[in-house]
């Protein structure tokens, strides 16, 4: 097998390929299948938003991709968790900025429900 190209995805995202590949090929090997139930047990939005929050994140913060996955990926519920998952920016956020970036989080899931 040849990889072809490496794309950082949300969980999210990789729960949706896994289960086209799954409706398009049948069953998935042992491993898929593990992968795809942890995938649904912990991805917190549908594809769609997940990748909307992301790209929100990115443009407005000025967050790296990497960094944006993370956080919509782990959806921190507090700002001391945030703030763990920022320190690959290279820079110090204001607590404000915290707070904002905390609101946006609470709004997709508060959106999702």
């Amino acid at each position: 097998m040849k990889v072809k190209r490496k794309e950082e995805l949300t969980l999210a995202r990789a729960r949706d390929l896994l289960e086209e590949v799954q409706s398009k090929w049948g069953k998935l090997k042992y491993f898929q299948q593990i992968t795809l139930d942890y995938l649904t047990k912990f991805s917190k939005l549908p594809a769609d938003k997940a990748e909307e929050l992301v790209d929100k994140l990115c443009r407005d913060f000025g967050l790296s991709r990497a960094t944006a996955i993370q956080i919509v990926n782990i959806m921190p519920e507090s700002c001391e968790e945030l703030r763990q998952l920022l320190i690959k920016e290279g820079r110090i956020f204001l607590p404000e900025e915290l707070d904002e970036i905390r609101r946006h989080v609470e709004q997709y899931l508060t959106d999702k429900e």
